[in-house]
């Protein structure tokens, strides 16, 4: 990436690491959504990184960073509102096969927003996906989470880890007395 910053027709030549300082200093605005796409094209992982905690980015630059492969910058994204509503089933899948846990473990806290809230694919499909992984913590994590799908939660009561076969059986029994007391709220005085 070649780079040079010109002031009163003085120029320097701008390396990895002045980009870098830029893609964090520079005020997060309309006028510089330009100058952030053009960052999200460098080589370095983690000026594309600080690109992903922007809030005014082009869609295609939010698109270009979605096809990132870096496991640094992937995990800048996961959580990220705009980048979840530009999200297709083809990411989630990529960003599941990466394996990491930190990974994981955001997308298993962002689920609703995954599959209820922006579509990105179906509750049932991500859950399955997140069951089948060897980290136990993965599958924890899915076990206290009330918007797992009913039947990965019943899977997992029978997990071979007692502390994920415990907390699905605890969700289970929450989401039940949730059920139970809205059952009561139905009912004529």
């Amino acid at each position: 990436m070649k780079a040079e910053l010109i002031i009163n027709n003085v120029r320097l030549e701008l390396g990895h690491r002045e980009l870098n300082e830029i893609s964090y200093a520079l005020n997060d605005c309309e006028r510089t959504k330009d100058i952030f796409h053009e960052l999200a094209q460098s080589p370095s992982a983690d000026t594309r990184s600080n690109i992903v905690s922007q809030n005014h980015l082009h869609a295609k630059t939010v698109r270009l960073l979605l096809s990132d492969s870096q496991i640094e910058v992937i995990r800048s994204m996961i959580d990220r509102d705009q980048f979840i509503s530009l999200m297709r089933k083809e990411d989630i899948e990529q960003f599941i096969n990466t394996g990491d846990s930190e990974i994981l473990t955001d997308i298993v806290d962002n689920i609703s927003d995954l599959t209820d809230e922006h579509e990105v694919c179906e509750k049932d499909w991500l859950c399955e996906k997140l069951y089948q992984q060897a980290d136990p913590t993965i599958r924890f994590k899915l076990a206290e989470n009330d918007e797992t799908s009913d039947f990965i939660l019943k899977k997992l009561k029978a997990d071979s880890d007692i502390n994920v076969s415990q907390a699905a059986q605890d969700t289970l029994d929450e989401i039940e007395a949730v059920d139970f007391n809205d059952d009561d709220d139905d009912v004529p005085m």
